[in-house]
């Protein structure tokens, strides 16, 4: 097994639920011996949750990113992402506006609420049955992915599991998946394994599960990037070899790193 060396999936200061300083990440990085990192900060314009509503990014994340990339030139290949909280009606101009405002690398389209609801909120108030939330949340990422397709790959997209406290998605869950990786695939688009189920304790939950990966293979899909969503330095890096693992098993050779918004696979 081949361990990866590349993160595409770090946030910073520059999001409400970090305080990492961007150096301490890329420092964390280079201690744990890898070759490159994205910094994909949160954009949530029209999160209900205004304590992590974020505006459209600003001169200051774009000047420390690079500004960080020059630090470490030689030593961690600095990439420029972002992930947006993607919402239909008037957050797809916005999005589609931030996604050009700036040279980035990588874009991730994410998916943590309605425009009225966190999906976490309704996890806590189990006012649906796992089935329910579940479809609901399928149902909802669909329709996004539909209307804006300015995006590279899409963020932990079993991120439901972690709020439906019982594993579910089958059924017309299931249905909703399968047309999520057909879109995915014919925008050429990719998905992201998100390590970060290891330090949520999901288990066989993986972030996608490897089902799920191995539906998206037999769909025809190739894409699949790879992040640890770390929000502090001692997440930087990991769980990757088990991410390498999980997607051997569901038959994948390789993993995408996007430079200019450009895939470039590198083998596992």
């Amino acid at each position: 097994m081949m361990y990866l060396k590349y993160d595409s999936h770090i946030h910073s200061e520059f999001s409400t639920d970090s305080a990492a300083p961007m150096e301490v990440m890329a420092r964390a990085a280079v201690e744990r011996g890898l070759l490159g990192i994205t910094f994909t900060d949160h954009y949530h314009p029209d999160y209900p949750d205004f304590l992590h509503r974020t505006g459209q990014p600003t001169s200051a994340y774009h000047s420390a990113i690079e500004r960080t990339a020059r630090q470490f030139s030689g030593r961690l290949e600095v990439l420029r992402g972002l992930e947006m909280g993607v919402l239909t009606g008037p957050t797809l101009p916005a999005c589609e506006a931030a996604a050009e405002a700036y040279s980035y690398d990588f874009l991730l389209a994410a998916f943590h609420s309605t425009r009225s609801e966190t999906f976490d909120g309704l996890g806590r108030a189990r006012t649906m049955a796992p089935e329910q939330l579940c479809l609901h949340y399928y149902s909802h990422v669909l329709m996004c992915i539909r209307a804006f397709q300015n995006y590279d790959s899409l963020a932990h997209l079993n991120l439901v599991d972690r709020y439906a406290k019982t594993p579910a998605g089958g059924g017309a869950a299931r249905e909703v998946l399968d047309e999520i990786y057909r879109t995915v695939i014919a925008q050429g688009k990719g998905l992201e394994v998100n390590t970060s189920s290891h330090r949520y304790g999901m288990g066989t939950r993986t972030t996608p599960t490897l089902e799920m990966l191995r539906r998206y293979r037999e769909l025809g899909g190739e894409i699949v990037t790879v992040g640890s969503d770390a929000h502090a330095p001692e997440w930087v890096g990991s769980h990757l070899d088990e991410a390498g693992v999980l997607l051997r098993a569901a038959g994948f050779k390789h993993y995408a790193v996007f430079r200019k918004r450009s895939p470039e696979f590198f083998p596992l």
